[in-house]
């Protein structure tokens, strides 16, 4: 499409949530290298489907999110099981890069009394990690194991990349702040979802054992707050960091490329 074509289609959307959600359907007619009428009629199935993403949470929002992806993908019937995943997988990323344009745009129109939180040593920009979060490659095997301690790959990962961008803002109802923090480790050690931690240790390559045991050992703790300091205890934010490490700098080189 051409810009003014995306720029009159995105004008027909009401929130920025909708628009960067478009943006990330339109992934796929450059791809698949559709004929002009084709790509037409793709667009307004598209923006259709922009609309009805179901906001409530993130789990609703994951997940319509990807069935209206499929139901856009379903006509093309020549493309191969590997060829739609990975179709799949360029407009989930591409989408997740929105959610973090947005909670960034949030930051610089909310305005907030105190400064915000910044990154001290050993530690990342909210945002950064949240790239790393969202351009991880694959990780089916790693999302097959961790299905056995109720660990969703698909889920969390947009969760986190979700709930680390949003420490840009000032958040809203139960979730308000008083000051944005950029620090991912403040993050990290603030998060009291033990299962988003978990794949948070899975995803940046901990051990599969100890994200297994720990899986199992929470079930014995009924307050999430003692399972997030079984896990924390396990792995601190320290080896967070060094596995994140890497990533990190590989994202930062991407980005300069």
């Amino acid at each position: 499409m051409t810009p003014h074509e995306l720029k009159m289609l995105k004008y027909r959307l009401r929130s920025e949530s909708e628009k960067q959600t478009l943006e990330a359907l339109l992934v796929a007619p450059g791809i698949l290298r559709l004929p002009r009428d084709a790509e037409k009629f793709y667009a307004a199935k598209a923006l259709e489907a922009a609309r009805e993403v179901d906001r409530e949470n993130y789990r609703t929002e994951r997940y319509s999110f990807l069935k209206l992806s499929e139901e856009l993908l379903a006509p093309y019937a020549w493309l191969t099981r590997e060829e739609k995943a990975d179709m799949l997988r360029r407009m989930y990323t591409r989408y997740m890069e929105g959610r973090i344009r947005c909670f960034e745009q949030r930051e610089r129109e909310e305005h907030a009394e105190l400064p915000p939180i910044e990154p001290g040593e050993d530690d990342f920009h909210n945002t950064t990690l949240a790239a790393v979060f969202a351009h991880l490659p694959p990780q089916p095997e790693t999302a097959a194991w961790l299905k056995t301690i109720d660990v969703s790959w698909t889920y969390d990962r947009l969760h986190m990349v979700s709930w680390f961008s949003c420490q840009l803002t000032l958040g809203a109802g139960d979730y308000s702040r008083s000051r944005p923090n950029h620090s991912a480790k403040v993050t990290y050690e603030r998060l009291l979802n033990p299962y988003s931690l978990l794949w948070i240790a899975a995803a940046l390559g901990e051990d599969r054992g100890l994200v297994l045991r720990l899986g199992h050992e929470i079930k014995n703790y009924a307050a999430y707050r003692a399972q997030c300091g079984v896990i924390r205890r396990a792995i601190p934010w320290k080896r967070i960091y060094g596995l994140a490490l890497p990533l990190a700098e590989a994202e930062k080189e991407n980005v300069a490329c």
